[in-house]
Order: structure tokens, then sequence, then C-alpha cells
């Protein structure tokens, strides 16, 4: 379509870019669009940027060709710069249509026109105040001289944001446009402009040379503008590498601290405060008068000087003095600090008259108080302690707690030999120090690593100096062992440390556990129960104690444990011996930590052991080597490993006479011979907010139905009065040492028994006897516990005897592995108690009750309800029947001749443990004759 026939199109043309090199617009970058008659110019700056018109025509001057000639002298429509800007200036996008209605008329009738404008996209005004940064820093002067300045004082504009920027210092607001010297501006290289400044309101792309030491080694692009009364700079961070800065200004700074008439620049600077020679000295000064602190400066005597000296507690300001210039000492009396505090003195000046001083120079700090060290500590729950001192670094009397806060069972897991210790003014200093040794608390649990704060706080009623609040403290890593338990049950049946099986039925003496690293073994004594043979008694010995739980000097199923203390030394600390209320189990724990306990019944015991992590990978016996791998357990005592529990547990029986149930061993205390407990016989107390509990080293965690009556120091009264005046009945040995074989046992046994009793039978009633105990169903909860762990070994049992006599075994194991795990896996504590300390599962304790009751009870909160007609802790007494006299221990008769006889050993059935229990005893006298 011909132009002629009025067609409008929207054109939209690349802009011509031409850059202004003088007058006005110099500098500035000018683009340039032309659009034909008819046509609609299109002008657009990119975003955040608007236009800003130069030059526009509407007509025709030659220097665009729209199928017409110029006329002569061109063709210009008047106010085409006029209406453009009106239809454009200052905005990012504009659309001005080309024809002579827009312009007011056609300025040359028969000439196609065309459209030219100039404009420039420009963005936010930078001379604007919010529109560029101040720097105000008068060490940018190019007079400055950076020499001597300290590395980290010198400027560096690495990190400076791109932008506009105006220098506002006194030293001047311009760059340097000539080469400004290295170690000027303050900074190492200084980077001034190569380039002139633009004329007002004009803009200008500019070099900025990096003077390295050739003026000009490197460059920076920066941009000017003349604001009119100053300039701003578009500058960039500068390249990393060492210390560069942008110059501003040429005027000389005066040196830190001095002034002149000039505004702080040369000439005529001078010292505008005294100055000292240096930063003061802090002194601790004592004596049997007075305690005080010394501080110490040197600087000008002059008569018109005035000191300060400020004097600080942990950087806070507690006392200002002023002093003439010809005094400069200041003294602190000990009485106004408080304990635990950094102590420092600061000191500045001014000329009477002026308020102008310096920055203070201030002290080394002198730490006033109590120090522990080292502050962190680890120790191990089968090591030995370690140990922090304590020290005060001023002389004063004082008392000082130490707290060792609760691990997160609201337990001690730490231990130590003191809770308070107490300073005198003549006890101060590094070279005074007070020892506290920690040990890491064997607590008989899988909890792993813990971390307790000690900490150590002065007194506020007891220390001569006010304690500050501030606190030492030392923080304790206590690393977690592992420790294990082993059994012997029923016939009997043998789990090791490893939790490995077998089963063994030899007659004898036998070491059940030996350590190879301390004096601690343990013999069992083993006779024979029907077809088989059945533990009657231990013996255990650890240092100098050696106690005996024997049941085998009586006939069979017709005895009752006697429980001596054989040592005739005093019991070491910590060695107890509890039984149950029933009687009918006992407990044998040791200064280690270490327990054995004991299941009575009448054919026998069942024996169960813990060890401490001490014993790891050192014991040996019939219980196995404890190194977490079952398949060294049978390790025979010349070494070597075994397969066969025959040969194995035949090597560890004793000989006649020799066992601790018949001789006692040498002393703990021979040379060479380990310690008992790791304790060293230490009084350890855990250190709590309210005050020190010193006692047993161990703890041991357990239900709260456990064996609460103590008979240590029974067992002691009657070592004491001579009871153990006769020696015990030694069991025959059975066994057929060609055979290596105790007796020929389940060679016949098979199924059915004798008496009918088929495989399926067997399993159905251990299974049911396993059920019936009240803690089926919780220890059923626990993941780890198998509740029919005990159903082969009861099975074996019936086949073995043909006799349900150990029907109950199956419950009784599962029982015994199910509190082992609740006890020891600290993940199923559910409760606390009264202190906030963590107990053992509820739900588990509350249903192990004294020999599951007897089966003649309910099992309600760890309490046997007994069934109408029968009494006791665990209801085994028939209240129908009378107390029966099995036994008198040694005979019925007693020479008072040859022994003390105030103590008889009564053997007895449907006893009860009460007050009101009483035995009648007859003096007579036998004549003799010849």
């Amino acid at each position: 379509m011909s132009s002629g026939q009025g067609a409008v199109k929207v054109i939209v043309l690349l802009a011509v870019i031409l850059p202004v090199l003088s007058g006005p617009w110099a500098g500035r970058t000018i683009q340039t669009q032309q659009v034909c008659q008819h046509a609609i110019l299109l002008l657009s700056c990119p975003p955040g940027e608007t236009l800003d018109i130069s030059f526009a025509n509407y007509g025709h001057i030659g220097t665009k060709n729209c199928g017409s000639a110029m006329p002569p002298g061109g063709c210009r429509a008047p106010d085409s710069l006029t209406i453009v800007q009106g239809m454009c200036q200052g905005k990012q996008q504009c659309y001005v249509p080309v024809s002579s209605a827009i312009f007011n008329g056609d300025p040359c009738p028969p000439v196609v026109k065309y459209l030219e404008v100039n404009y420039e996209c420009q963005g936010p005004d930078p001379c604007e105040p919010n529109e560029h940064d101040s720097i105000d820093d008068i060490w940018r002067s190019a007079g400055h001289n950076s020499t001597g300045r300290a590395e980290a004082e010198l400027l560096d504009d690495q990190g400076l944001a791109e932008g506009w920027y105006r220098f506002v210092s006194e030293a001047g607001g311009e760059m340097p446009t000539t080469c400004a010297p290295v170690n000027s501006c303050g900074t190492r290289f200084p980077v001034w402009m190569d380039g002139t400044v633009p004329t007002v309101n004009q803009t200008q792309d500019v070099t900025g040379c990096i003077n390295q030491g050739g003026c000009c080694d490197n460059t920076v692009n920066l941009k000017v503008k003349n604001c009119s009364t100053f300039l701003v700079y578009k500058l960039s961070p500068l390249p990393a590498a060492d210390p560069s800065a942008y110059c501003a200004g040429d005027r000389v700074p005066c040196p830190a601290g001095q002034g002149s008439p000039n505004g702080g620049f040369y000439p005529g600077c001078t010292d505008m405060f005294p100055k000292l020679r240096g930063a003061p000295t802090l002194d601790y000064h004592f004596s049997q008068t007075e305690s005080y602190f010394l501080c110490d400066f040197d600087g000008p005597t002059w008569s018109n000087i005035t000191w300060v000296v400020e004097w600080l507690l942990d950087d806070t300001v507690i006392l200002t003095e002023q002093m003439p210039g010809w005094v400069q000492t200041a003294y602190l009396d000990q009485a106004d600090i408080l304990l635990n505090t950094e102590v420092s003195c600061q000191v500045h000046g001014h000329f009477d008259g002026s308020n102008v001083t310096t920055v203070p120079d201030k002290s080394d700090p002198f730490y006033a108080g109590i120090v522990v060290g080292p502050q962190d500590l680890t120790v191990h729950e089968d090591g030995g302690p370690a140990n922090f001192t304590v020290h005060s670094t001023i002389a004063l009397n004082c008392d000082v707690m130490i707290v060792n806060n609760n691990g997160y069972l609201g337990r001690p897991d730490v231990l130590l030999d003191q809770c308070s210790l107490s300073f005198g003014t003549g006890s101060w200093g590094i070279d005074n120090p007070q020892t506290v040794t920690v040990w890491a608390i064997r607590d008989f649990q899988t909890d792993g690593d813990q971390y307790v704060q000690i900490d150590v706080i002065p007194s506020a009623q007891d220390c001569d100096v006010t304690p500050s609040g501030n606190t030492q403290d030392v923080l304790v890593t206590t690393i977690d062992q592992d420790s294990s338990q082993a059994h012997a049950s029923g016939d009997p049946h043998y789990t090791t440390f490893d939790r490995r099986r077998y089963d063994w039925y030899g007659v004898g003496d036998f070491v059940l556990h030996r350590s190879k690293g301390r004096p601690f073994e343990v013999h069992s004594r083993v006779w024979r129960c029907w077809a088989v043979s059945c533990n009657c008694g231990v013996a255990v010995r650890e240092g100098d104690d050696v106690i005996t739980i024997d049941m085998c000097d009586g006939s069979f199923g017709h005895t009752a444990p006697a429980v001596r203390l054989k040592s005739q030394k005093e019991p070491a600390k910590g060695m107890r011996v509890t039984r149950s209320r029933s009687g009918r189990n006992f407990k044998v724990s040791l200064s280690s930590g270490a327990e054995v306990r004991t299941d009575i019944h009448s054919w026998g015991v069942d024996l169960h052991m813990k060890v401490p992590s001490d014993d790891f990978g050192k014991t040996e016996g019939l219980f196995g080597t404890f190194d977490h791998d079952s398949s060294n357990d049978l390790r025979t005592r010349n070494g070597v490993i075994s397969n066969d529990p025959n040969a194995f547990s035949w090597s560890w029986r004793i000989p006649a006479g020799q066992s601790l149930f018949d001789s006692l061993p040498d002393p703990a205390d021979t040379a060479g011979q380990a310690m008992t407990s790791r304790y060293d016989g230490s009084v350890l107390c855990a250190c709590t907010t309210n005050g020190p509990n010193c006692g047993d080293p161990n703890t041991v965690p357990t239900f709260r139905n456990d064996f609460d009556i103590d008979i240590t120091d029974t067992l002691v009264q009657r070592r004491a009065r001579g009871y153990l005046r006769s020696d015990p009945i030694r069991v025959t040995d059975k066994s057929t040492p060609a055979a290596r074989a105790p007796f020929p046992v389940g060679a016949n046994a098979t199924w059915p028994t004798p008496s009918g009793i088929t495989l399926e039978n067997a399993t159905v009633m251990c299974k049911e006897a396993a059920m019936t105990s009240p803690a089926f169903a919780a220890c059923a909860m626990l993941s780890n516990v198998d509740v029919f762990s005990g159903v082969e070994d009861c099975v074996e049992d019936i086949k073995l005897t043909d006799n349900l006599a150990f029907l109950q075994q199956a419950a009784m194991m599962m029982e015994e592995l199910c509190r082992e795990e609740a006890l020891k896996n600290v993940t199923l504590y559910d409760q606390k108690d009264e202190n906030s300390t963590a107990l053992p599962p509820a739900f588990v304790g509350s249903s192990l009750c004294p020999g599951r009751c007897s089966l003649r009870g309910q099992c309600v909160n760890a309490t046997c309800h007994c069934d109408t007609g029968y009494t006791s802790s665990d209801c085994s007494v028939d209240m129908t029947k009378p107390p029966a006299l099995v036994a008198i221990r040694h005979g019925r008769t007693c020479d008072v001749r040859s022994g003390v006889c105030d103590v008889i050993g009564a053997v007895g059935d449907g006893f009860l443990d009460s007050r009101s229990l009483r035995c009648h005893v007859e003096r007579g006298s036998v004549s003799v004759l010849d």
C-alpha cells in the first residue's frame, strides 16, 4: 500500500548509538531513531531507566530518504522537540504517531516527511542524596603517608559494594587526577583517576589507575558525574591482592592524637592530649595487713595535666580516680573487687581546660579468684580416676563448694573424693593447689558416654571477698563400659557371659569364674540330684572377703542354705550380703560391683553372676571368657579352646580340699596382686547442691523389692562367736575318671519318660509354666527377651529326671533375663522418684514378685497377695500346717567344753520371718563312764 493512501505502520527501529564527545552532552550515550510519515515511533529503555529527549524534528533535513528529496534549506516543524518531550520525557517507553496532525500542521506539504529523535536512557540521578553513599575518611588523602601502619589498619576496598559514592572528608572530595604515590591514601596501592572532570550535570566514563610501583599497573572502569557543587563516582570492588583503596583529596592530616587550626591538617599540628609511654601495668600485692592491686603508668609529669584512672571488673568500670600529672600510681583495695572476675585499669589524660582526651590505655587483666584445671577430663567406668586442681590467685579466706551435676537419668555419673575445699590467706597462688579426684561410676547400664559438668562455687557466706556469681567448671566425659551376667540353673544348664549355652552334669567343686586381673573368683559345689546333678553351693572370694552359701551338708531334699563369712578380716567397704524376706534368695554384693545371686530350691540352687567391665577379657572358668566372642568360651584350664563341654568342664574341677569351701586363699595384699576395688578404698561422694552423698561407690540399678534384708553384720557377729566350729560335709565325687564323665545321663533317657510324659507334653507344660509368671506379659514387651528362653532346658530336665520339680525353671529363667534387660537398658526407664532420678520400668518391676508367689497368690505391684490359707512374702507358708523342724546343724547336742553353744543352726519348713519366732534349748549333762 502506498504512503499516499494514509496507511499507519508501527515501526520499531534499532537505535543508532552515538557517543557525544563535546558540548553539554559530552560523555553521554545518545541514541537516534528515524521513522517515515504515517508510521508510529516506539522509544523504549531497559527496566529501571527513563527517556531523556535531547533532539526531535518532524520534516526533512536530508538525514533520511522516505521517497522525496529534501526541499531547499530543509523542512522543520518548529515545535517538534517540545511535542516529543511532552509525550516521552521521563518515561520508560512511549509511542509517537508520525503525522502532521501531531506536529500542528504540515511544514512542507508536497514532501514525504519523517520524524528524527535523539535520546538517552538514564537511571536514577546519582546526585540525589539517596542515590549515593558517602565516604568520610581523611586517611584516603593522597597527602597521607601510610608507611608504618599495621597491615590490619590499611584501607582495602576489595569488599566495597559496587555503586555511586561521594567523598565527604575534610581532606577533599575529589579523586586525584595525577599519580598518587605507593603507600599513600591510607593503603599500600592507591587508586587515582586517569581522566578529566566532566562539566556540570554530565557523566563521564574514566579509568581508575592502581599504582603498584609503576603509577598505572592495573586499571578499573569508573564513572564520574559533576553534580555542580560536588562529584560522585561509580566505584567497583578492587581486585583481590595486596591492600588497595580509592584516593580522595590531597590535604595532609595530622597524626593520630594531634590537631591543628586547619581542621586537623598540616601545617600547625600539635598534641591534643597527653600520651602514655606504653600501657599501664597491674600487679597484686599481699601482706599480713593489707591486700591491694597496684596500677602503674608512665607519662609526662607536667603540671597542666590531669590523669584519669578507671578500675574495671570484667570490663565494667567500678571506680574512677583523677590525679595530677606527677602522680602516676593508683591503688585498689581487694575488698572492692568481686571474686572470680578480671581486674584491670585503664588510664587517659587531658590538658587542664581541655575536654579532648585520648582513647584510654588499658593494662592486661588480672584474674582474681578460683582457678581450676584442666577443664576437660575423661574417665572410664572400668578405669582409674582423673584429677583436677583448684587454686586461688589472691590471698583470701574462703570455702569452696564442688558440685557435680547429675546425668541424664537423674543420678550422678561421677564420684569425687571431696565436695568442699578451704582456702586461707597462706594457701594461695599456683604453687598451692588442692587436688580433687574424679571417678566414673560403674553403673552396669548400657547408657552410652555421658558428659558431666562439675562446678566449683565460692561460698557466699564463707568468703572474705564477695563472690561475683561467676563459677569455674570442669567438663567430665565418662566412657561407658559393658558388663555382663552368666547363669547356672536347673540340673544345671550354663549360660556364659557371652551368652553361650551348654549342659554339664559333673559332681564336685569347680571354678565357676576367675578373674585374671584381680583377686576375684567364684567356686561352685555340685551334688547329684536324681539322675543328674545340681548346684548346691557357691563360694565367693574378692580380695580378702570369702563368703559361702552352702546347702550341700544335708541330705538331698532336706537341707537349707548356710551362709558364712569365712574370711577373718573385716569385710571390705562396699561388701554386703542380703537376702529376700522369704529366705529363698541371697545376694553377695562386692566392692568392685560384682554380684552373685542364688535362688534356693529343695534340690539345690540356681546361680546368677554379674561382673563389672573391669573383668572384660580377663575371665576364665565355667562361665567362659567375657570378650563378646562366644566361640572361645569353652577354654580349658590349660588354654585350649574346646567344643566338648565335658572335657572343658572337667578341666576346671578343683582337687579335694582346695576350693574356697574348704580353705582360705593367701591374703590379697600379696606382692603383685591387683587391688580388690578400683576405688582404692577411697571414700567417694556424689557432690550435690544439697550436700555430699557419700557411701557405696557402685550404683547398681535394682528394683525396690529386691533383697531388702542386710545380713552382713549378722554374719560378722556369728563369726566372732565362733559359730563356724565344724567343717562342712564334702560332697563325694561320683565321677569315673577313666570315662571323663560324671555319670551316665541321657544315655537311656528317651521319650516318653518312664512315667509317660511325651516331648509334646513336656513342651506344653514348660511353656505354660513360663506363661504362669506374673511377669510374662511385661517381659513379652521387651524386644531383647525371649519369654520361652527357659523352655528348652525345662524340657531337657523333664526328660532326664522324669520329674516336674524343674518345671518352674522355664519361668525363672525368663524372669531373670527380663530383669537383666530391664535394669541394663536405660531406654526402658519410664518413671522418676521424688528426686527426679530415673527408675527402672515399673511395668516390669511391678510384675516381679518373690518366687512367683509360689503359685498361691496374685502379684500386684511387686507384692504377693496370698490365697486364703497361705502367708509369707512369697505365699510359701501353709497356715494349716505347723512349722516343721527338719534338722539341727552339726547335731542336736553341743559340747560346751569344746565350742560356743549360744547359736545353733536350725533347719525347718514353714518358718516365718517374724520377731515372735522363738526356739527352746535345754542344758543337760552327760555322764561319761570309764
